[in-house]
């Protein structure tokens, strides 16, 4: 199974606060990210299309299925993680002991106020490769932590490198995915196009 990856734009994070669920619109420079995420699809052969539930990932995903002549799909399970009390809070005004939580287990920490962790991701996002192995080539638009999950889960990047924070906007990878005799899926990818830095979580 194939399937392409392409991160959302830049949100409309006005006071740059931590954001997962919380539903930001798109940016003002929208009209000018998204192009080359398209262009990065000349390659792809998709069939089908799906998208988190989230704005800033169906306004893109509605550009996609435009570009692609296919309709788009929504899957909750490639929805961003919930951040549970952290969301639409500055990194810098959050209670230093859950900071220093976070910091020493940055994927197996459940933020608190039924937040989730990495590693709860992991587990949804896995439930939705099993379920499309036999889509042929497919593409999501989705999130950062979304596409860590990819890389972590059945790629081999090691638990201790922090990809989630290092993905720029708009990046769009492509991953190849097989299970082997005994059903364990295995994948590879390729970075097509790198997008939009971002800031800097400012967490090692």
């Amino acid at each position: 199974m194939i399937l392409w990856t392409i991160r959302h734009t830049k949100p409309l994070n006005i006071n740059q606060v931590c954001y997962g669920r919380t539903d930001f619109d798109v940016s003002p420079s929208f009209e000018t990210e998204y192009p080359p995420a398209l262009e990065a699809l000349k390659t792809a052969k998709i069939n089908r299309l799906f998208s988190s539930p989230l704005l800033r990932c169906k306004r893109l995903a509605e550009k996609v299925s435009e570009h692609l002549s296919i309709p788009f799909e929504i899957n909750e399970d490639i929805i961003e993680l919930f951040f549970g009390h952290w969301e639409n809070v500055r990194l810098v005004d959050v209670p230093s002991h859950e900071m220093d939580s976070w910091k020493a287990d940055l994927r197996g920490y459940r933020f608190p106020g039924n937040g989730e962790s990495f590693r709860d991701v992991d587990i949804r996002v896995s439930k939705a490769i099993e379920s499309s192995m036999d889509m042929g080539e497919i593409a999501w638009v989705t999130h950062a932590g979304v596409i860590a999950s990819l890389q972590h889960t059945f790629c081999g990047v090691p638990e201790n490198d922090f990809i989630e924070g290092k993905f720029g906007y708009s990046m769009v990878t492509r991953f190849e995915f097989e299970a082997d005799k005994n059903g364990r899926i295995q994948g590879r990818f390729d970075t097509i196009h790198q997008g939009l830095p971002q800031p800097p979580l400012g967490v090692d």
